[in-house]
Order: C-alpha cells, then sequence, then structure tokens
C-alpha cells in the first residue's frame, strides 16, 4: 500500500502535467490522455525495471507467474487495469460533487466511486493481496529477493492454504480466479451479443444516449436468455467449460432446470445493468464462505470444479 500511495503520488503529478496540455472544457480528452500516460507510465517501469518508482523504494517487484521476464502484453494488461483504479481513486472526489448534480452526473459519479472502492477491495480481501490488475495479468507483487521465476502452483497453493474452497458433494467449489476468467470469457461464442454490445457502444458514443438505454435494456434481456439457455442445457457457459467448471443443481449435482437458470442470469443482470453494484458482488464473492454469490443461492445452484465440464483450451 506505501508504494501504490507514491505512485499515486506521482501519478498525481503526470496528471497536472497532462491537464496543463488540455483545455478544461475538454474533460473526456484529459481523461483519455490523463488513462494514456498513467498507463504508459506504469507499463515501462515494470517492462524495464520490473518495479514501479514505488514498489523500487519499498523494495518490492512484479513478476509474471511461471516467467523469469514479463511479457510486454502482459506488462501492457496490468498497466491498463491499474492505471484504470487509479484514476478513479484520483477522480473520485470530483465524481462525488457532481452526484449531486443531475440524474447523469449520479449514475457516472456512482460509476467511478464504484470502481475505485473495488480496486481498493480487490487488493485488500484478496489472498496473498493479489488484486484485480495482478489476477487479469497473472502476476503477484513478490519482495525483490523472491526467486526469479514464481511458480503458478505455488501461488495457488497459497491461495488456497489462506483461503480454503469448500468441499460439496459434485466437487469441490471453483475458485474466484477460475469464474473471473470464465466470466470474462462469457462472449467467446455468442456472435449476436458481441455484435449486440458493439451496437450498444457505438450508440453511447455519438451520443444518442436514448438509444443506447434502449439498446443496452435489448442486450441484457438477450444476455439473460441465452445465459439461462446455456446453463440449463450445458452445466455452464463456454467460459465455465474452458475453465473445468460447471454450474450444477446444489441438490442433485445435474444441470439446474430452466427456472432456476433463468432466476440466476437475472439477479446477474441486476449487477450488469447497475455498474455501481459490481464491487458488491466482488466482496460477497471474496468474503463467502461457501463460494456462492447472491445468484447462486437464489437459484440453489453451485459452481463446482467438474471433468465433465471440459478441460481449459477446450468444451
Amino acid at each position: 500500500m506505501l508504494a501504490r500511495l507514491i505512485d499515486g503520488a506521482l501519478g498525481l503529478l503526470v496528471l497536472y502535467l497532462v491537464f496543463r496540455l488540455v483545455p478544461g472544457s475538454r474533460v473526456l480528452g484529459r481523461l483519455v490522455l490523463g488513462l494514456g500516460a498513467l498507463t504508459t507510465y506504469e507499463a515501462l517501469f515494470v517492462l524495464q525495471l520490473r518495479a514501479t518508482p514505488g514498489k523500487l523504494a519499498t523494495s518490492l517487484r512484479v513478476a509474471e507467474l511461471d516467467r523469469a521476464r514479463m511479457d510486454p502484453v502482459t506488462g501492457w494488461t496490468r498497466a491498463v487495469v491499474t492505471s484504470v483504479g487509479t484514476l478513479a481513486l484520483i477522480i473520485s472526489p470530483a465524481a462525488l460533487g457532481v452526484m449531486t448534480t443531475s440524474g447523469p452526473g449520479l449514475v457516472l459519479g456512482a460509476v467511478v466511486v464504484g470502481i475505485a472502492g473495488g480496486y481498493v477491495l480487490s487488493i485488500i480481501t484478496a489472498p496473498l493481496r493479489r488484486g484485480v490488475a495482478d489476477r487479469i495479468a497473472g502476476t503477484i507483487v513478490v519482495p525483490f529477493d523472491a526467486p526469479e521465476v514464481v511458480d503458478r502452483a505455488a501461488v495457488d497453493d497459497g491461495t488456497d492454504a489462506q483461503r480454503p474452497r469448500p468441499l460439496t458433494a459434485w466437487g469441490r467449489v471453483g475458485t474466484n480466479e477460475a469464474r473471473r476468467r470464465a466470466r470474462a470469457a462469457r462472449l467467446d461464442d455468442s456472435p449476436v451479443l458481441v455484435v449486440g454490445l458493439v451496437a450498444v457502444l457505438l450508440a453511447w458514443t455519438v451520443d444518442y444516449v436514448a438509444l443506447a438505454i434502449g439498446l443496452a435494456c435489448v442486450w441484457v434481456a438477450l444476455l439473460v436468455v441465452d445465459e439461462a439457455w446455456r446453463v440449463a442445457r450445458h452445466g455452464g457457459t463456454a467460459g465455465h467449460r474452458r475453465e473445468g467448471l460447471a454450474v450444477v443443481d446444489e441438490q442433485t449435482g445435474e444441470a439446474p432446470a430452466i427456472g432456476p437458470a433463468f432466476a440466476r442470469a437475472l439477479v446477474l443482470a441486476v449487477f450488469w445493468l447497475f455498474p455501481p453494484l459490481l464491487p458488491v458482488l466482488w466482496i460477497w464473492m471474496q468474503l463467502s464462505t461457501t463460494g456462492r454469490g447472491p445468484h447462486d443461492l437464489v437459484a440453489g445452484t453451485v459452481v463446482v470444479e467438474s471433468t465433465r465440464a471440459g478441460s481449459r483450451g477446450g468444451a
């Protein structure tokens, strides 16, 4: 945390220099350039020196699991996620101010504060203090004198030791990390949903707010139906199968019926529709002793490791 505070102070200096170059009326331009500057700062230091100035000052470094040297894609991926969280933290005071000005201001401010809070909580509550950036990129922050290659299996064992996963009659509950990767791969075999999401983003980009909101509602409805159908028919999405996971009925161990599967997808949709609620879901999953989120509790399901779900890399 001390390292992040030092880097946050330097990040403020970077943003100050960027904001001096962009007129105050161009808020979006300032944010985009600021994010780019913070990402470049983070990525170049980590890729070249294996640590940011804050980590160097506290004798820490960033290591990619199972690799002696970090891959550039890994470094930039981690930098983007870290910079989004850092920027959200820095502008949170301003975001709180705009929340009382209008409806859109309330939504925008809530999203920014939610991202900032989720970023901090992901570090504080995670085993081995691997925040969301490290888990997405497959990295870990270690002392400089740690082994050159940090073994992924050892990290997984350390995670399980700090937070043992429950064992059900149908298998061990899947890790939050595996479930996150499965959710990230949710659209892998859903081209219609991908096209719909692109349409929503385009409508939002060209400032057709009403159209964007309408398309977003249609997209979420399609996502709920698609999610429910896949869970009921296959016991999970393509992401679940790739990660060796299965969504099963807690009583029978089989794929849930369409009714519970639909209820499960509907509860998830509430969090998708209201991004400020995502940190609540994140905290719930981190603190749950059963490995079940509100969507699983409503549907009577549990996500377990299962050879029936297929191996990673194939369905």
